[in-house]
C-alpha cells in the first residue's frame, strides 16, 4: 500500500467528490469547525503559523475523517448524545495528552462522553477517526451500549492486532477515496464498506479493561485554571492570581501546565489572549481595538508575539479577514 494520504500535510487546496471531501487550513478556528457536530474549539500553542488538513469520507451511518496538524494544538469538544466516535492514531509524537493521560499510537481514543474531551496534540499529528450513528453503535454487542453510557471520554486498551486491522481498513478506504472516488456512489459497495468497518470495530472487544483514565491532580488543576481564564478572558488573571485562586504554589501550577500542555502558565495565558485577538480581528474595526480589548498595550511587543505565533502580522490578518467598510 502507498503512503497514507496525509502522512505529510498535503499541499492541495480542496477536493470534493461523492462522499469524499479534502481541505487544507491556514486558520486553526476554521479547522476546528470543520467536523460537524463535534462542537470543537482549538487553541494554538506552538508558533510559526498554522497548517492543517482534514479529509472526510461519508458512508451514511459511518463517517470517517483523517486530520493532520502541523502545530501543537489544545482541542476541546463534545459530540452529540448517542454518537460513538473513535480515534485511531497514525502519527503521535509522544507529547500528546488525551483527557489527562499520555497518548500513544497503540491506544484507541474514545471521543464520546457526556463531559466532552480535551486533547493536546503534538506538532506532527495525524489522527484517523470514525463516527457511528446511535442506531448502529447500539448494535455493537457486547460493548456498544456500555461505551455510549460511559460518562467520560478517554483512552481504551484493546488488542493491538485488532486496532491495527481497523487502522489498515480505514487507510484502504481513504486511498480508495483518492484513487477511485466513484466507488463511493455505489450503494452496494458503500454497504459493504460499512459492514467491514463495523466488523473491525467489534473485534476491538472493549467490554473489559478500559485504559487507566484516572483524572490526576495535574489535569484537574489545568482544567480549573482554564475555566478561570475563560470566564474572564478580557481581564485574564495573572499567574500569581491563578495560584491564589487555586490554592497552589507557582511551582505546582508550572509543573501541571508543563505536563499537560507542554508550556508554562504564562505562555498559555499569552497564547489564549493572542488567539482571542486573532478571532476579534476578523470583525473588529481596527487592530488597536482588538488588541486593547484583550489587554495588550505595548503594540510593538504585541505585534512581534502575534507574528511569532501565527506567522503573519496582526494587520495582515485584519486586512484579509475583516469585512469591508460600508
Amino acid at each position: 500500500m502507498s503512503q497514507h494520504p496525509i502522512s505529510a500535510i498535503p499541499v492541495a487546496t480542496s477536493v470534493q467528490a461523492a462522499g469524499f471531501e479534502s481541505a487544507i487550513y491556514a486558520d486553526v478556528d476554521e479547522q476546528a469547525a470543520a467536523l460537524t457536530g463535534w462542537n470543537q474549539s482549538y487553541l494554538q500553542l506552538s508558533g510559526g503559523g498554522f497548517r492543517g488538513a482534514i479529509q472526510r469520507v461519508d458512508l451514511g451511518p459511518v463517517r470517517l475523517f483523517m486530520e493532520g496538524l502541523g502545530s501543537t494544538v489544545y482541542q476541546s469538544g463534545q459530540l452529540h448524545n448517542g454518537v460513538l466516535a473513535l480515534g485511531v492514531p497514525l502519527r503521535c509524537d509522544g507529547s500528546s495528552v488525551f483527557c489527562g493521560v499520555q497518548s500513544d499510537r497503540n491506544a484507541l481514543h474514545v471521543f464520546s462522553g457526556q463531559s466532552g474531551f480535551e486533547f493536546r496534540t503534538g506538532s506532527d499529528h495525524v489522527m484517523m477517526g470514525l463516527e457511528l450513528d446511535p442506531v448502529l453503535a447500539n448494535t455493537l454487542y457486547p460493548w456498544g451500549q456500555g461505551a455510549l453510557a460511559r460518562d467520560e471520554a478517554g483512552l481504551r486498551a484493546t488488542d493491538p492486532q485488532a486496532l491495527e486491522g481497523l487502522r489498515q481498513v480505514m487507510l484502504m478506504l481513504f486511498e480508495t477515496a483518492h484513487t477511485a472516488p466513484a466507488m463511493f456512489s455505489l450503494p452496494a459497495l458503500r454497504a459493504g464498506m460499512v459492514d467491514t468497518l463495523v466488523e473491525k470495530v467489534t473485534a476491538l472487544n472493549l467490554a473489559s479493561s478500559p485504559a487507566d483514565t484516572a483524572h490526576d491532580v495535574h489535569w484537574q488543576l489545568v482544567q480549573q485554571a482554564r475555566a478561570l481564564v475563560q470566564g474572564q478572558l478580557q481581564q485574564a488573571p495573572t499567574v500569581g492570581e491563578l495560584c491564589m485562586a487555586l490554592g497552589v504554589s507557582r511551582r505546582t501550577l508550572q509543573n501541571a501546565f508543563h505536563r499537560i500542555l507542554g508550556i508554562s502558565p504564562l505562555a498559555y495565558l499569552r497564547a489564549i489572549r493572542l488567539g482571542a485577538v486573532r478571532q476579534a480581528l476578523k470583525t473588529a474595526s481596527s487592530v488597536t481595538e482588538a488588541a486593547t480589548d484583550m489587554g495588550f498595550w505595548h503594540f510593538g511587543h504585541f505585534a512581534k508575539d502575534y507574528q511569532a505565533m501565527f506567522g503573519e502580522l496582526p494587520s495582515q490578518t485584519h486586512k484579509r479577514c475583516a469585512p469591508p467598510l460600508q
